[in-house]
Order: C-alpha cells, then sequence, then structure tokens
C-alpha cells in the first residue's frame, strides 16, 4: 500500500531518473516495487478494505500493478537498445468494468528517444471528448467538473506535442465541440469569440441560431500546430447538436455518402509501414472509422429518413421513457440502458463495410485498428454509452481477431478498457480532455510495436502496454532484434 501523495512522489523521481538514465529508471522501478511487495507480507490488509486515499499494488504470477502499468512505457534500455521482458510489461487479461479503472494523472512519458533506439512500426496521438465551449466552467448532470474553455488550450498543447514527435497520424474519437454551443447565452457566456470576432459570430449566431461553427473553427485552428500527417475524426452526439452532416462533412473532412437518402461517414486510413522497420514481422496499419451515429434521431428528418425511422422504432420498443424524455435511462436495466437518444446505431450497409474491409485487410496482411465515438464492448464502458447493436459489431470483429488489434472510442468520460477474452482484442475508452482542469491536457500518444501496443497517457489519460499475442504474428525477427 502506497499512500497516494507518495505514488505521485514516485511517478516525478521516475521521470527524472529516466532523464538522466533510462535504465537507472528502470532499476528504481524494479527496486521499489520489490519494497512494495515485501511491505505487504509483513503488514497485510484485506483487499476488500483499503486505507482512504491509498494505492493497492498487488504483484501476482508477474503481472504488473497499476502503478508499474503507468510507468511501462519507460520501461525501455536504450543503451543497450533492448526492451524488457514482455512478462513485466503485460496487463491482466482481465474482464474488470471500465469503471473500476483509476483516473489519476497519469506519468508522462519522455517525449523523445535516445539516438539509435529501435523505434515502433508506428506512432500517432488519440483525442477524445475535447468538447469545447466559449462558456463558464459547469458541470455534467451527474455532477462531474467540466472544464469548456480550457479544452482549447489543451487541444494547442496537444497539437504541438503530436508535432514534435512527428506521430503519422492523430484520431479524434469526437465531440470536438459542445452541445452547450447551441445557446451560449443560456450558460453564460457570451457571443463573441476569442479572436474578438463579435461581429462575425454575430452574423453566425444569426443565420444558425449557435455558435457551434466558429468554436469548431477555433479547436482546429488549435490542433492546425499539428503538421505531420493526418487528423482522423469521428463525429458524437454534440457534433449533431450544433451542425448538420454536411457541414461537419465540410469542417472536419469526413467523407459522408449517401444511403437511401441519408448521410452516413465512416472510411479508411491506410499507415504503410516504414521502409526502416520492415521485416518479415512487420505489417501495415489500417485505420477504420465507424459512424455510430448511423442510425439515430439527431439531424435526421422524421419525415423522410427511413434510418430515423428505425431509431423511432428501436427506442419505442426498448425505452418506455420515450419519446417524452428520450435520453433517460431510468427504469431501464443492465445494457439496456443504452437506448437512450444520445446514442445511436450502425445499419447494415456499413457492418458489410466493417466485414468486407476487415476481409481484405486479412488478404493483404494488415493490421487494424477501429475507431468509434460510442464503445462496442460492454466491459469497456458505461452502459448508457454502448452503441445500441454492439453485439452484432463484436461479432463481426471477433472473426477476425487475427486481423483487429483493437477498438478505440471515447463518449464514456472517465475512461476504460477490457481485453474480450474470446477474441484478445484490445477494446479501450479514451479519457476526456473535457474533464481535466488547467493546466492538465489529457491525451494519448499510441505506439504500434510489431508484439505489443504501448498507450503512453498524458494528464488524466491512463497509460497502459497491450499484448499482441492473439494475432499469430510470425515474431522470430523481433525476438533476434532483442
Amino acid at each position: 500500500y502506497i499512500p497516494l501523495r507518495d505514488a505521485r512522489r514516485t511517478m516525478a523521481m521516475i521521470m527524472m531518473l529516466y532523464a538522466v538514465s533510462p535504465t537507472l529508471a528502470a532499476f528504481f522501478i524494479t527496486v521499489h516495487v520489490h519494497v512494495i511487495s515485501v511491505s505487504a507480507l509483513v503488514s497485510p490488509m484485506p483487499l476488500s478494505s483499503p486505507c482512504p486515499g491509498h494505492t493497492i499494488i498487488t504483484l501476482t504470477n508477474g503481472r504488473t500493478s497499476p502503478l508499474a502499468r503507468r510507468t511501462s512505457s519507460l520501461a525501455y534500455d536504450n543503451g543497450s537498445k533492448k526492451k524488457y521482458s514482455r512478462q513485466d510489461l503485460r496487463r491482466q487479461r482481465s474482464n474488470s468494468p471500465a469503471k473500476t479503472i483509476s483516473t489519476t494523472t497519469a506519468l508522462e512519458s519522455s517525449s523523445s528517444l535516445s539516438n539509435g533506439e529501435i523505434k515502433p512500426l508506428y506512432t500517432f496521438g488519440v483525442l477524445a471528448d475535447i468538447q469545447y465551449a466559449p462558456i463558464p466552467d459547469g458541470y455534467s448532470y451527474g455532477g462531474n467538473p467540466r472544464y469548456y474553455r480550457h479544452t482549447k488550450k489543451a487541444a494547442e498543447h496537444a497539437a504541438k506535442h503530436f508535432q514534435e514527435e512527428k506521430v503519422q497520424c492523430v484520431v479524434n474519437l469526437g465531440d470536438i465541440v459542445d452541445g452547450k454551443c447551441a445557446d451560449v447565452e443560456r450558460w453564460g457566456g457570451s457571443v463573441r469569440d476569442g479572436r474578438g470576432g463579435e461581429e462575425i459570430i454575430q452574423e453566425e449566431k444569426k443565420a444558425s441560431g449557435n455558435v457551434g461553427h466558429e468554436a469548431i473553427d477555433e479547436v482546429l485552428e488549435a490542433l492546425s500546430a499539428y503538421k505531420s500527417g493526418n487528423i482522423l475524426h469521428t463525429y458524437g452526439n454534440h457534433e449533431l447538436y450544433n451542425l448538420s452532416r454536411r457541414e461537419i462533412s465540410q469542417k472536419l473532412s469526413i467523407p459522408f455518402k449517401i444511403e437511401n437518402g441519408d448521410l452516413v461517414g465512416y472510411y479508411d486510413h491506410l499507415l504503410n509501414v516504414p521502409e526502416h522497420r520492415s521485416s518479415v514481422s512487420s505489417f501495415n496499419l489500417r485505420f477504420l472509422v465507424i459512424d455510430s451515429y448511423d442510425v439515430c434521431l439527431l439531424d435526421r428528418c422524421a419525415e423522410t429518413s427511413p434510418k430515423r425511422q428505425t431509431a423511432h422504432e428501436i427506442l419505442t420498443k426498448h425505452n418506455p421513457n420515450y419519446p417524452e424524455q428520450e435520453n433517460s435511462p431510468e427504469g431501464l436495466a443492465g445494457l439496456s440502458k443504452r437506448f437512450v437518444g444520445f446514442n445511436g446505431g450502425v445499419d447494415t450497409p456499413q457492418m458489410e463495410w466493417l466485414e468486407q474491409s476487415l476481409k481484405m485487410a486479412r488478404e493483404n496482411n494488415e493490421k487494424v485498428i477501429v475507431c468509434s465515438h460510442q464503445p462496442i464492448h460492454p466491459d469497456s464502458t458505461w452502459p448508457t454509452c454502448l452503441i445500441w447493436n454492439f453485439d452484432e459489431i463484436l461479432a463481426i470483429l471477433r472473426t477476425y481477431d487475427d486481423v483487429v488489434i483493437a477498438s478505440f472510442s471515447g463518449h464514456a468520460h472517465k475512461g476504460g478498457y477490457v481485453r474480450d477474452e474470446m477474441s484478445g482484442i484490445h477494446f479501450r475508452t479514451f479519457e476526456a480532455m473535457l474533464e481535466s482542469p488547467e493546466p492538465i491536457s489529457t491525451y494519448a500518444i499510441v505506439d504500434v510495436w510489431e508484439d505489443h501496443l504501448v498507450v503512453r497517457g498524458l494528464g488524466d489519460c491512463v497509460s497502459d502496454v497491450y499484448d499482441l499475442d492473439h494475432l499469430n504474428l510470425d515474431l522470430k525477427s523481433v525476438h533476434s532484434q532483442a
């Protein structure tokens, strides 16, 4: 047991040591964990009733503790050009609900690696639920603090870090602005933008009834500090509270297509393995970006939209609060709580595209990361945040467990994680930038290696390491390098 304040001091010490010598930092971590283990044996305490304000460290079968997981992305010996044992970095394969994962400030990893070290196959950035709005700080309906104005600064900070590391792309998991932009004066904001362009935004307010357009422009300007690759945007419910799908397409460059008269925005993006890392075990990496608001109520015409009619039928069947209180899960039990108006589902044509894309990836020896605003696995999030037909999507992904590395999502602001026991696929929900106060900037940088994936969490984003042993990769060259 470590008091939380001492754990933070320990993290700071590791960072200072790492700046001097990664080998020394790794040695410090090893010694520190062993001391903790001995202390726990000398003074055991029931795990069911930990002391308030303490962090539990449990070491079993070589698996790492929560504290060790947050430092594991630093566990590289630059001097010998070798990675430490995968057994030391492996996260336990668990179905623990997402809400049990700690969201304390994660250890910020070094932004650069020493000369001569073997680099990852791919590195990319991740953002989730920025939800910028030009209004004072407030609270969610559940009482969680939200820092609306700060997120624009946090997004700029993240973009500069992404550019500094020259990540190959950035994944934005949706909700780039908040729904309160639709009526900023109601929430204590003023109708002007951060650059003093009150006249411009007044004209926009007259034309559209909200300041969502300008708010998105401000966030995109903040993100423009990143220039090394593409930003792969998903969109969520909060974009739809402010803009139409046509406007979202123009702002975020999402390639919407028309299905039965309705716009749907799903697409893919391929990263080719760098030439200097080409080997028997390397692979091209494809992102499949899902539109989880394919079937929904939001921005769909009640009279003419087939997809809205389907959404209406789903909510009528599963939620007795609909339509008077379409966003309320009151009276619903378990996974049925997902049937609320701020969620959505995936229609048949998109699922056919998903399966065909995964089939082609298998044929081309590509590996895939699936991205969506809403989570897909029920144990990676709260039930109220799930895609309506998550089970159908999950069944498709499980069929391609040799192809799919992970599924990344947002929407559930406290984040979460589960490794699917049936397939080995990692399902990660990323923590929201919105709920971190100044000066904290919450985002992640992900390193993809041949045999594992490292999430370097910044701010309140949890760091972690995920094995890729379910992919059945030929790792002979990796082991020969190590």
